[in-house]
């Protein structure tokens, strides 16, 4: 369709753009900022409302950021293995499928974890602690809070960090390197957080998302899921970028 492309053209910062940004668009990365937001809006206290606001984001920056860097480490660990490899396509295939799953059956782009006890969990959680009235409690509360919920976010995001951190082990990168790149990643991840986050706090209202961009998200992962995880089994070299 679009020509010849030269897969070996393309850089890991590209690849980090376009993984992270799909990786954020997941459900199951927003609804709990969206359910923040609405509670942070009926308050009158602008300070606080970008403070916790805030302290959300970036823990959950840094939680998802450990995540990567854990996975990166134990995969840098077990080495070129064969097994490892085939076993992460297989993961890449497996997100792909689901994927491409939900962007047919769920059209409303909804987060499946929500309706859960542990959903329903961390709902009860943000109202405790937007509401608390000692300052430094509800800081530490979110934070807290946002640990728990981003761990529940890695299992929704269908093995897309686990995929690129394998990409990454391929590469031939001094140690910097490979955190930069999860950096990269983790910055398009949390990117359109922090663009919703910051609308809703200058104008004070929540304005309406919808769920063509997660449902696109879905397809264009789904599809690019499944050409990685073919390349990481049968054409591994294609990775090394």
């Amino acid at each position: 369709v679009v020509g010849e492309i030269n897969i070996q053209g393309y850089s890991l910062g590209g690849l980090a753009v376009v993984l992270g940004g799909i990786d954020g668009f997941n459900p199951c990365a927003m609804w709990v900022l969206l359910f923040l937001i609405t509670l942070l809006l009926t308050m009158k206290d602008a300070r606080r409302m970008w403070v916790l606001g805030g302290v959300f984001i970036f823990t959950s920056a840094v939680v998802y950021f450990i995540f990567m860097s854990a996975w990166l480490n134990l995969l840098l660990f077990l080495g070129m293995i064969v097994w490892v490899r085939y076993l992460v396509g297989v993961v890449a295939l497996g997100g792909g499928a689901y994927n491409l799953k939900e962007y047919f059956t769920n059209i409303n782009a909804t987060c499946k974890t929500s309706n859960t006890e542990k959903g329903k969990g961390i709902v009860d959680g943000l109202k405790k602690y937007v509401y608390e009235k000692n300052f430094w409690i509800a800081v530490g509360g979110i934070i807290v809070l946002a640990f728990s919920v981003n761990l529940v976010e890695a299992l929704c995001s269908a093995g897309i960090p686990v995929v690129f951190t394998q990409i990454l082990t391929l590469s031939d990168l001094s140690t910097w390197k490979y955190y930069f790149y999860i950096l990269i990643y983790v910055f398009f991840f949390m990117l359109d957080d922090l663009i919703i986050f910051i609308i809703a706090m200058t104008t004070l209202r929540l304005t309406g998302l919808t769920t063509k961009y997660t449902r696109l998200s879905h397809l264009l992962g789904g599809i690019i899921m499944i050409l990685l995880g073919l390349s990481m089994i049968f054409r591994p070299e294609w990775l090394m970028i």
